[in-house]
């Protein structure tokens, strides 16, 4: 006797339909993993390494209270220009030259107040670490004791892609401060 098997076209449907999205699935997270393993081999450290910005005359760190609105451990700086010192550091095992180096200083709240100032880093040997100074920046407001906002400044350091120099990737660093000329400096932070 022969038996007959009747396969019901709805449930051949719904199996095909389960082994097909299995399969993207499994190509999906073969993909997925593919992209990390490369990702993960590409270098998370910067060619030009940011190790420190500092402000002269030196900033400060104080609570600021302007009305009702305190600013809890606001870096200050008490003149209305300044010099910001940055240090980098090439991270390669390549020399790098005409590094292109960029400032731009904002007035938080008041995006038409910006100022931008280029300049070029001659040379980094692999390793080597150097001073990027930007002198007599003007601030862009004063909070003079009297609004949270007038004198928050956000300061950007941009380092940009040079190819011909050796610079492949951007680098960059921010940070906010506050303008307040009537702010005190310590005597003690004065002598520094």
């Amino acid at each position: 006797m022969t038996k007959i098997i009747a396969i019901n076209r709805k449930h051949a449907v719904i199996v095909a339909s389960f082994l097909v999205i299995c399969m993207i699935g499994f190509a999906g997270f073969s993909l997925w993993q593919n992209t990390e393993a490369r990702v993960s081999k590409i270098s998370k450290i910067p060619e030009i390494k940011m190790l420190g910005v500092t402000v002269e005359p030196v900033s400060i760190v104080k609570d600021l209270t302007y009305g009702n609105v305190t600013l809890k451990g606001a870096q200050v700086i008490t003149t209305k220009v300044f010099d910001l010192v940055a240090t980098v550091q090439n991270t390669t095992a390549k020399k790098m030259t005409n590094i292109p180096v960029e400032l731009q200083v904002t007035l938080i709240g008041d995006d038409t107040k910006k100022v931008t100032s280029p300049g070029t880093l001659p040379t980094l040997e692999p390793g080597a670490t150097a001073r990027v100074a930007f002198r007599q920046i003007k601030a862009l407001g004063d909070a003079m004791g009297k609004s949270a906002t007038a004198g928050q400044h956000l300061i950007t350091i941009s380092i940009k892609p040079n190819l011909e120099g050796g610079v492949e990737q951007a680098t960059e660093a921010s940070f906010r401060f506050t303008v307040d000329s009537t702010v005190k400096v310590p005597a003690t932070v004065q002598k520094q």
